[in-house]
């Protein structure tokens, strides 16, 4: 194997080891995938440390004539060295450019929706014994799928937290506190959220981090029967190390 095509498979692994050092790897993938993908870069980068010392047979190499397109290239019997930077551009990315989860400008591309999530594993009803202020984003809108009339969830204790998020679609006064679900990595992670309805108008910036504590209630917008979020409190918080749901 060409020294180059080595250096490139050493620093794939080394970058995957350096972002699960960092807790990075959890801004593009699914937790159940982390430690298989630090064990992947600990294989690359051992496999490619035996290719660096491996003893190779030079004998006659420089008689033999270059195969063709690599006229030249000290990567001879290998990829050339557009294939070579093609394959380094997206690890000079991962280096150097800092680590960031997916944001609001993500979440404006694909739209943000308290919708169905798919197929329901566990569509569950509220109970006198649940605890319902302990539900996530994804357990509410779970919840409105196995009853989507929005007059089951008055009164209910609402803690969630997540990013604003407001589009056009949003009424005057309102904004969604929104998360990111993920399957498998960030490329089908899909932007969800609840509608809160600001008791002062005040809405807070977009993008920013919040808490918010309150109760459902119902009310009539363009038409419709809508259930809000009438907030108590909504206190704005650091991103959270972990800002996706799985």
């Amino acid at each position: 194997m060409s020294p180059p095509l080595v250096l490139v498979g050493l620093g794939y692994g080394a970058y995957l080891l350096y972002a699960y050092a960092a807790g990075t790897l959890s801004f593009y993938i699914n937790p159940t995938y982390i430690i298989p993908t630090a064990v992947t870069g600990a294989v690359l980068v051992a496999l490619g440390a035996i290719c660096a010392v491996a003893p190779r047979d030079r004998r006659g190499l420089e008689a033999q004539p270059p195969p063709a397109g690599h006229a030249g290239d000290p990567t001879r019997g290998g990829p050339s060295w557009l294939a070579l930077a093609v394959l380094a551009f997206p690890l000079v990315l991962g280096f150097g450019l800092p680590a960031r989860p997916l944001g609001i400008s993500t979440a404006a591309q694909r739209g943000v929706e308290a919708v169905p999530l798919g197929r329901i594993d566990e569509a569950f009803e509220f109970r006198v014994n649940s605890r319902p202020e302990g539900y996530s984003i994804k357990d509410w809108v779970t919840a409105m799928q196995a009853d989507p009339d929005p007059g089951s969830l008055v009164g209910k204790p609402v803690r969630v937290s997540g990013f604003v998020y407001r589009d056009s679609r949003v009424p005057d006064g309102w904004f969604l506190v929104a998360r990111f679900v993920v399957q498998c990595c960030a490329v089908d992670a899909t932007p969800i959220g609840l509608p809160v309805r600001a008791a002062d108008g005040s809405v807070p910036k977009d993008g920013a981090w919040v808490a918010v504590e309150g109760v459902w209630e119902v009310t009539e917008v363009r038409g419709g029967r809508k259930a809000v979020i009438a907030p108590a409190s909504v206190t704005p918080i650091a991103r959270p190390d972990q800002p996706y749901l799985y």
